[in-house]
């Protein structure tokens, strides 16, 4: 196990708002790696032995760090469209989430944030750009959400494409609801680049595209996480070969000075790391050591 670094635990001495998106068997050295320079935010995904202890160990070094867990619940196993019930739709998929492992990542008070579903793999895809659906997508995320903090923990609604949805309002529905909720909640994008470009502009878009929907929608003050990110391309890889490793942390570095702007931004979860399988494009194993160095110092 690498030594941990020296760095204070209080929230404004964090140096860096990068943190590991964890995926795939707990114990790899690089993951190992990464979480032993106690980033801010880390993220695991469920299906998997061990990530409780995991969890816990990161959480004992780092006090102060910020723990995602998201449930996976296949797209075979939940499927819902707007002629379901969106009530009756929230309530499956809880039962699904503590079915297919909710207890796996510990215990509930080492969980910050809780996602629902990824992206539209469970939900109606229409809801970016349909208004009924959106309203659906809201009527299921206000019930999921109640399960959610009942059950002790914070709920983390969106997980939201890059660059979507489109227009930024058919947010809306789903912030009105949960800024109706007198408990803590938050909600998340996933910020992906298509160049690795250093433009504002260009990459608001899709990496800094959340600065929309936070405008347009009420969200200032809101925390937000970004449960996912990094470099994608148009046919769903990442970024080994497509740019060196060098090329891809100094991104990242530029990324995290945008983030650092963002009081509402707790931090992003750099997709992926631990997975050498179907994600390998994405893993950023290689250059794990300089992606930690970096979370440590800042620099």
């Amino acid at each position: 196990m690498p030594a941990r670094p020296s760095r204070p635990s209080r929230w404004p001495d964090w140096t860096s708002k990068l943190g590991p998106h964890n995926l795939g068997k707990p114990g790899k050295a690089a993951v190992s790696t990464v979480l032993a320079a106690c980033p801010k935010v880390a993220k695991w995904v469920t299906g998997y032995s061990g990530i409780d202890v995991e969890i816990a160990g990161y959480k004992s070094r780092c006090p102060s760090g910020i723990v995602i867990l998201r449930v996976y619940v296949a797209p075979s196993e939940a499927a819902y469209t707007i002629v379901n019930d969106p009530t009756a739709c929230a309530q499956d998929f809880w039962s699904k989430m503590v079915a297919d492992g909710l207890a796996s990542g510990g215990p509930s008070n080492l969980i910050d944030w809780l996602e629902g579903p990824n992206e539209i793999e469970n939900i109606p895809p229409s809801w970016y750009n349909d208004q009924t659906a959106a309203n659906w997508v809201a009527s299921f995320w206000s019930t999921l959400a109640d399960l959610m903090h009942t059950a002790g923990y914070d709920p983390l609604v969106g997980s939201l494409v890059a660059g979507q949805p489109s227009p930024v309002t058919m947010f809306g529905p789903l912030a009105t609801v949960m800024k109706s909720k007198t408990y803590k909640w938050g909600w998340c994008y996933h910020s992906y680049t298509f160049t690795a470009s250093t433009n504002v502009v260009t990459e608001m878009a899709y990496a800094l595209y959340y600065r929309q929907i936070r405008d347009q929608n009420g969200l200032a003050g809101i925390p937000l996480v970004l449960s996912e990110g990094g470099y994608l391309t148009p046919s769903s890889t990442g970024w080994n070969g497509q740019i060196t490793s060098s090329q891809y942390l100094s991104w990242l570095k530029w990324f995290d000075a945008q983030l650092k702007q963002d009081n509402e931004v707790l931090g992003i979860t750099v997709f992926q790391i631990g997975n050498a399988g179907e994600f390998l494009s994405f893993d950023l194993t290689p250059f794990a050591q300089e992606f930690a160095n970096y979370i440590a110092s800042g620099s």
